[in-house]
């Protein structure tokens, strides 16, 4: 029967070149002489079908898989074995083809390594699977060598029982025993791990049922308040909206006519006063014109005689100067145009002096602004931070707070203060406050006196995972040994404490033991405490609104101007109700403060730039008067020279004629300039005799008329101000309750005003009924203290792993019970076939015993009859003519008919598709190898034979030949050759190979 078509090799050890072996016949005879490659036929098959060991393909490692190179043919990277097999008898069942190849590749090199089945990539598994199907493996009796033979007769029972094994089909089932064990353990290892797990689950399953219950009690209650109260809550602040937007709207109206009727009252008063002084003024104002008006006319005449006397002196000088006019106008000439050079000169000296005077003093303004600007930026950086951490202390101290007193958390801490290492105290608890301070302080501090004061920051993290692991709510905590306090210092701290109505700072109007100064000092360190709200205003005025003031009746005034007034019944905190602070004011300050310094910023650097250009056109100024000085002096210079020239030719100085020349001019000039001045003057101030002559009734008249709408505006303006004033009082009162509604909203449910006044409302029946039920709630919440409220979902969580994990533990006890059953029929199966196979083997052995010893009688026995999975296969023969106890008795030649009677009764009990003989007949003499050879022809129907031989007997039984030679050393070479071709080759001598 043909079962392997075709061998392809490339790259496998001697086969350095593309070598296809193509099989047509049922027995096939390989031969040459020893050295030439005939074994790595028989290697490349069991290679290519997965085997692993180097040593079982007689090499050291899987490199020496590859061609290792010779003298004439250089070393090859890869390995390449592919087998072709005809599958149209379905013996591989897991390949759907009529034909069937297995290749297999190896690179060197990279390493890589790939199994190929019908040109798809496959896993070495699927490989091995295919032939423990077809029989072609390791232990089986497919692959037969002189070797096997010879180890045969001699091996232990419970080695030769490896055969039997392969020929009935055990093998699968030991492998599939082996992965059901494997799964069983672990199956065993996993039901032991999640017995431990449910086990360790079950005994914190009580007590994470009663924190779950108790912490789901908490939280109906906490569900249940927050219904109601966020309902009526809303309620509140919509009705308090409707009233305030009322009340603001009649605030506005009546502040209106109250501005208006208090500016209509002032300007009344205003313009009666100016015209009592306008009055008075016209009376003096007329007596002082009149007497002006004299004035003018006696110097206006005094100037005109002045006026003709300079005229005369001028006439006179022309005419003495008359005769040198000739001689000297060149020169005067030259001297003149000096003369108006240098005073062009002086003046543009003077504009510079004068430009020079502008920039040094703008100057000096741009770097007192610069300076101020700077100083303000800094200032307002403190004050960011400072405000930023009181935001932080805050909101992690009132953010679960439910009242004006201590939060959940505070409290929660005080409790435990036993416990907890570090607590002191409340700040609120270790300060004493005068009681005309308590109020000032109450408003500023209300949320910082709730802080609590500890030992150490390390205390202070043993507190917050007290807090987190018992869900008890939030606090704010001033560590003594990280707190860094801040104040103000400096000018701008001796400039507070010279004002008037300065009371003192906050921290240091409370008293406190020393070793909590600091915790003091960081809460109230940069708080200003002034006597009243005018005094606020001022100072925060004169302070550029950089810092937190309050007054002694509670009205504060935020950095950048914000202004908080107003008094509710909870404003000391010194007392029994403690109010906590809104965190709105400081968020809104902060966004102030933000656009305030981007503002300043932008100011600080426009600053800069203006103050530089003003430097560098400075420096240009002074610049240009130097060259103005030198253009003076050189002038002068000129002037000099010019007048000596002229002092040379006429006798006289030039420089002195010419002042005298100018001086007459100048004055002659300046008088009648100065008389026609007078009489302008003369003439205005007579126009404003007659006009305040002619207005003077007028004043008298309107006082009276503005006395009697005074008098009526006034009563109105008081009525006014009574409606105003009952308006803002009970518009305080409503904005008192909203803010504090607003702030529970917020601090409690995270809802903006904006959201609420959205929101749909529930109508109760009875009001009343739910604000008494709000308060019980509080009350139980309180009673029922701190829990855990992850452990619902943690009780939850783990009831369902306990759930899980049950199931999951009953499925493995099942998925064992099922894999010990296969395991059972695995091995009933195993038990079954295996003696199925010695019975059936039993049965064909005497006959091709006798076949190939010519007589005499063989039989297979088992070492333990009665443990058949465990037993050992042993041989009892009796060649002809002998008794033998004992196989190692018998000659070589004998031990190897033994095995192949052996082999080839297995061979006919359970036929196999492929059978490679690798000199299995080599110890035989030339009968037994005949004989041999003939047997062999009688399984060839059923099975193809593959056999690597040197022996004549075989190979002139052989259907084809395959000579393996060696042409090149280390490299063969394979042809088919004739009978008489194949003797030659046999009875080559190797050296000459």
């Amino acid at each position: 029967m043909l079962f392997l078509k075709q061998i392809r090799a490339y790259g496998f050890k001697s086969f350095a070149e593309p070598t296809n072996l193509d099989f047509t016949h049922d027995m096939i005879g390989v031969v040459g002489p020893n050295g030439s490659g005939k074994s790595n036929i028989t290697d490349a098959i069991r290679w290519a079908l997965g085997e692993q060991s180097a040593k079982s393909l007689r090499g050291g490692n899987l490199d020496d898989v590859v061609f290792a190179g010779s003298v004439n043919k250089p070393a090859l990277d890869q390995a390449e074995v592919t087998l072709v097999f005809d599958n149209q008898k379905d013996r591989f069942s897991t390949v759907d083809s009529p034909i069937v190849e297995i290749t297999r590749r190896f690179n060197k090199k990279t390493r890589d390594s790939e199994f190929l089945i019908n040109g798809q990539k496959a896993k070495m598994r699927d490989v091995q699977d295919i032939a423990l199907e077809t029989g072609l493996t390791k232990s089986s009796i497919a692959i037969i060598s002189q070797g096997t033979i010879s180890t045969f007769a001699e091996a232990k029972p419970e080695q030769r029982r490896e055969i039997f094994d392969e020929a009935a089909g055990v093998a699968k089932y030991k492998k599939r025993k082996r992965e059901t064990t494997i799964k069983l353990l672990k199956a065993m290892e996993n039901l032991s791990r999640l017995e431990d797990i449910n086990n360790e689950i079950g005994r914190r399953l009580p007590n994470l049922e009663k924190s779950a219950k108790k912490a789901l009690q908490y939280r109906e209650a906490i569900e249940e308040l927050q219904k109601y109260e966020l309902a009526i809550l809303a309620k509140d602040v919509k009705t308090f909206k409707f009233r305030i937007d009322e009340l603001h709207e009649q605030r506005n109206i009546f502040e209106e006519k109250v501005k208006k009727l208090s500016n209509e009252i002032n300007f009344s008063e205003e313009e009666f006063a100016q015209m009592i002084e306008q009055n008075s003024s016209s009376e003096k104002s007329l007596t002082e014109l009149n007497a002006k008006f004299n004035e003018y006319v006696q110097r206006i005449s005094n100037l005109k005689v002045k006026k003709i006397d300079a005229e005369n002196r001028e006439n006179l000088q022309d005419k003495n100067s008359s005769q040198d006019e000739i001689k000297i106008k060149q020169i005067k000439k030259q001297f003149d145009q000096a003369k108006i050079s240098l005073q062009t000169e002086k003046d543009r000296q003077y504009k510079l002096n004068n430009r020079i005077i502008e920039l040094k003093e703008k100057y000096d303004y741009l770097s007192n602004e610069y300076n101020n600007t700077y100083d303000e930026i800094q200032s307002l950086t403190k004050t960011k931070y400072r405000l930023q951490n009181e935001k932080e202390v805050n909101e992690n101290g009132n953010r679960n707070s439910t009242s004006f007193g201590p939060s959940f958390g505070v409290q929660a801490i005080i409790k435990q203060s036993n416990t907890l290492k570090g607590v002191i105290g409340t700040l609120l608890s270790l300060v004493t406050v005068q009681e005309k301070f308590q109020t000032a302080i109450s408003v500023v501090a209300s949320a910082s006196m709730q802080s609590l004061v500890m030992e150490t920051s390390q205390d202070v993290k043993n507190a917050v995972e007290f807090l987190k692991r018992n869900v008890a709510g939030r606090a704010t905590f001033l560590p003594l040994d990280t707190l860094n306090p801040s104040s103000i210092q400096g000018p701008q701290r001796t400039a507070i404490e010279a004002f008037e109505g300065f009371v003192g700072f906050a921290n240091d109007l409370a008293s406190i033991d020393n070793k909590y100064r600091k915790a003091l000092d960081y809460a109230l360190g940069t708080i200003i405490v002034v006597k009243d709200y005018d005094s606020a205003v001022a100072l925060a005025k004169s302070m550029n609104y950089k810092f937190n003031i309050v007054t002694l009746e509670g009205e504060r005034i935020l950095p950048h101007g914000a202004i908080i007034g107003g008094k509710s019944k909870s404003q000391n905190i010194f007392g029994d109700v403690k109010p906590v602070n809104s965190l709105e004011d400081i968020e809104k300050t902060l966004i102030q403060l933000d656009i305030k310094e981007k503002e300043l910023n932008q100011k600080l650097n426009d600053l800069k730039i203006e103050r530089d250009r003003i430097r560098d056109e400075l420096a240009d100024v002074q610049s240009s008067i130097r060259s103005s000085q030198q253009s003076v002096e050189s002038l002068k210079i000129s002037m000099k020279e010019f007048s000596e020239d002229y002092r040379i030719i006429a006798g006289k100085n030039l420089l002195e004629t010419e002042q005298n020349s100018f001086s007459n001019e100048s004055e002659s000039i300046k008088i009648t300039r100065e008389i026609s001045k007078l009489e302008s003057e003369r003439d205005e101030v007579q126009v404003q005799i007659n006009s305040l002559s002619s207005n003077k009734n007028k004043y008298a008249d309107r006082q009276i008329e503005l006395n009697q709408t005074n008098s009526i505006k006034r009563k109105e303006l008081d009525k006014d101000k009574e409606e105003l004033a009952s308006i803002r009082a009970e518009l305080a009162v409503i904005q008192e309750k909203n803010v504090r509604s607003l702030q529970k909203l917020a601090e409690s449910y995270g809802i903006t005003e904006q959201t609420v006044l959205e929101m749909e409302i529930p109508e109760f029946e009875n009001e009343q009924e739910v604000r008494e039920r709000i308060i019980f709630l509080t009350t139980q919440i309180k009673d029922i203290g701190p829990v855990n409220i992850d452990s619902i979902v943690e009780y939850e969580a783990e009831k369902e792993r306990f759930d899980y994990y049950s199931i999951q533990t009953k499925e493995i006890h099942e998925a064992a019970e099922k894999l010990q059953t296969i395991i059972k029929d695995i091995d009933i199966a195993m038990e079954t076939q295996f003696k199925k196979v010695v019975d059936d083997v039993n049965l064909a052995l005497p006959e091709a015993f006798q076949k190939l010893f010519g007589g005499g009688t063989a039989k297979l026995i088992y070492t333990q009859p009665d443990n058949i999975l465990e037993t050992g296969i042993d041989i009892e023969v009796n060649p002809p003519g002998k008794k033998i106890s004992n196989l190692n008795l018998l000659s070589g030649g004998e031990k190897s008919l033994v095995a192949l009677s052996v082999l080839f009764s297995i061979l006919k009990a359970r036929p196999l598709p492929l059978v490679i003989l690798d000199e299995a007949e080599a110890p035989l003499d030339p009968a037994n190898v005949e004989r041999f050879a003939k047997y062999v022809k009688l399984f060839t129907e059923e099975t193809q034979f593959i056999i690597v031989t040197h022996r004549e007997g075989t190979m002139e039984n052989c259907d084809v030949l395959f000579g393996v030679t060696m042409e090149a050393k280390g490299v063969t070479k394979i042809v088919k050759i004739k009978l008489i071709d194949a003797k030659a080759l046999a009875v080559q001598d190797p050296d000459n190979q």
